[in-house]
């Protein structure tokens, strides 16, 4: 079943929380102050069931203009608006505000119910009828229909929740599958229980245990439990209000507008770019720098606008432009924002996000210009192409939906038709797409660090991936970077053995004046057999200098030429294989023997004899029992 959020906007004392509770029997002023003053100060709630089945939320915002920005924080994640205006008084100053919000903020539905119409005549109703018609104009409400209600005597009240129902299951559900965002616009201490925070989901869905963090701040926790309009649950659903107890969370640590996530699913960011409107009852021009509040979600901070074309935006205008933020926010494109003065606060100018997290942009560039017009009104395949060229960071369908705004259908229909200019690598099922020509760059970094890294080592197997990974990667996590090396492995652009990188065709073996010392120490060591020449003693004799013998000796180690026993005391391969097979057939003979005949077996004398034997039972060939030893 859908879940919907219904939100009333209006006028001071225009009747919203009174209505709402003629609706759903719910009175949203719950604070004492609230009670005292008669006033809605922080956002209320209420569950609404409708007549369909279905069950919608309601968000009582405040109407007071000192509380506007409540009611932004209420009003971001809301399907259809309630604009409230009272028969008795008509349009007032928070009237008008409010519905350049709602019209700023696109919200897709909305209804006017003219409240108390039982206080006055009909043909004044009629007037205030024309009146609100007439705000209404070049408005996202401008064919809203008007309702008209008494709370008090019910009139009205039934159809009203009527065309509520039938507005609302017009509506296609939001994105239910994935992971969490949840802007925070309450947070509370239980007792016996701890910090509670709520919202309302805006994207995926949450189930009770999942790990999630707040942002900004990267606060972890978990879900310990979680409630949909006071019932308990095991999981939330986008388009829920819903409440998380939270363990291990402080509340003076949770910071007002946070937002609540699925690990590793949005970044704070303090640069957006933005498709931005100022209102034509701006009194003044928005310029250059201009120090303003922001508005996203359940967040308000101050920042500063950066325009990419000119020094000052004219009321009435629309401009591709930049906020710098002075504190990070959590945000995504298309999500829709709000700018009020810094002082006094009023409402002037909002749009869309169009991107996130990107530098600032230098002025009076074409090219800013130009890319900004791509990430607004491009095709599928230029939002992906723009999103997956910023550089080589692979974005999971998922992400890669969030940062283009565009629905799965769309993105499968989008990358098909790019073709070969994306591709993906798969991690535990899930693919990470790029585009091929944003690895090019990437690739030939790789390859030739491995080439000059090959040509100075080259008796090295080849690069560690931690030191390709500290030079190249250094803020991937392991999973996403091992499945990139398995993709570039697979691809035959680099070869992957164990925990070393090399290029294809590349061999570790000496070189020159070296390979014929190599080919001499080898045939030194399997001629000695089972009683081997001292390592330093023989490089000293061929007169290797101190780095290159143990270059040297890591090469003759890693391709099993010798094998350490024990501390500097190596042999050949072959003269441990055959000592191995001796030892077998000594304990086939024998269920068990001391040190002495295994000495005679071996030919070899006690120095060499002593560190053998120990190697055999660390490698679980022979057990010492005393001094004697048996099978493993």
């Amino acid at each position: 079943m859908k879940s919907y959020i219904i939100g009333t906007a209006g006028h001071v004392d225009h009747g919203k929380t009174t209505l709402i509770k003629a609706l759903t029997g719910v009175d949203t002023d719950r604070l004492k102050e609230e009670k005292e003053r008669g006033i809605s100060i922080e956002l209320g709630f209420a569950s609404l069931p409708l007549p369909s089945g279905a069950k919608a939320g309601v968000v009582d915002v405040p109407g007071h203009e000192k509380f506007v920005r409540q009611m932004l924080a209420g009003i971001g994640g809301i399907d259809l608006v309630l604009l409230v205006i009272a028969a008795d008084e008509g349009v007032m100053p928070q009237t008008t505000e409010h519905l350049e919000i709602i019209d700023l903020l696109q919200i897709p539905r909305g209804i006017i119910v003219l409240t108390k119409v039982d206080l006055v005549e009909q043909d004044w109703c009629e007037l205030v009828k024309l009146e609100v018609a007439e705000a209404l104009k070049g408005t996202v409400l401008a064919q809203a229909e008007i309702i008209e209600v008494s709370a008090t005597s019910r009139v009205g009240l039934d159809y009203l929740l009527s065309r509520i129902d039938e507005e609302l299951t017009q509506l296609s559900g939001k994105a239910d599958l994935g992971p969490c965002r949840l802007p925070i616009d309450r947070s509370f201490s239980v007792p016996g229980f701890g910090t509670v925070v709520t919202g309302t989901m805006y994207h995926g869905n949450l189930q009770v245990g999942d790990p999630v963090v707040i942002e900004p701040g990267e606060i972890k926790s978990r879900v310990r439990s979680m409630q949909v309009h006071g019932n308990k649950v095991e999981q939330g659903f986008a388009g829920q209000r819903v409440a998380i107890n939270l363990p291990n969370v402080e509340l003076n640590d949770i910071p007002r507008g946070a937002t609540l996530l699925s690990p590793g699913f949005l970044n704070p960011s303090q640069i957006l770019d933005l498709s931005l409107i100022l209102l034509d009852s701006a009194e003044m021009p928005l310029v250059q720098r201009q120090r303003v509040r922001f508005h996203i979600g359940t967040k308000e901070v101050f920042g500063r606008i950066h325009l990419l074309d000119r020094e000052e935006i004219e009321p009435g205008a629309k401009v591709y432009a930049q906020i710098l933020l002075e504190e990070p926010v959590v945000a995504a494109r298309k999500d829709r924002f709000i700018i009020r003065l810094y002082s006094p606060a009023r409402t002037i100018a909002g749009g869309v996000i169009i991107d996130v997290g990107n530098r600032k942009c230098k002025r009076y560039s074409e090219q800013s210009v130009a890319q900004m017009v791509i990430k607004e009104r491009g095709t599928p395949e230029d939002l992906i192409s723009e999103q997956l060229l910023k550089g080589f960071v692979p974005q999971t369908t998922t992400e890669l939906g969030l940062t283009t705004g565009l629905n799965i259908p769309e993105l499968e229909q989008a990358l098909v038709k790019l073709g070969e200019q994306v591709d993906s690598y798969i991690i535990e099922g899930q693919a990470y797409w790029f585009h091929n020509e944003s690895l090019l760059p990437l690739r030939s970094e790789l390859t030739r660090l491995i080439d000059q890294y090959q040509k100075k080592h080259n008796l090295r197997p080849g690069v560690l991936k931690e030191e390709i990974k500290s030079r190249l990667f250094t803020n991937w996590n392991s999973k996403t970077y091992s499945g990139l090396l398995k993709y570039l492995h697979d691809n035959r652009i680099i070869e992957v053995s164990g925990n070393y990188i090399k290029l294809p065709g590349f061999k570790a073996e000496p070189q020159g004046t070296l390979q014929l010392i190599a080919s001499q120490v080898i045939t030194e060591f399997k001629a000695a057999k089972l009683s081997p020449p001292d390592w330093e003693s023989l490089m000293n004799k061929y007169q290797i200098d101190q780095t290159l013998r143990e270059e040297l000796l890591q090469y003759f180690l890693h391709t099993e030429i010798l094998v350490k026993v024990t501390g500097n005391l190596y042999f050949s391969f072959e003269a441990l294989e055959e000592a191995k097979k001796t030892i077998a057939q000594l304990l086939k003979e024998k269920s068990e023997f001391i040190a002495s005949e295994a000495k005679d077996r071996l030919n070899t004398s006690r120095k060499y004899l002593i560190p053998l034997l120990e190697y055999f039972d660390s490698q679980k060939i022979t057990r010492r029992i005393g001094e004697k030893r048996v099978t493993f």
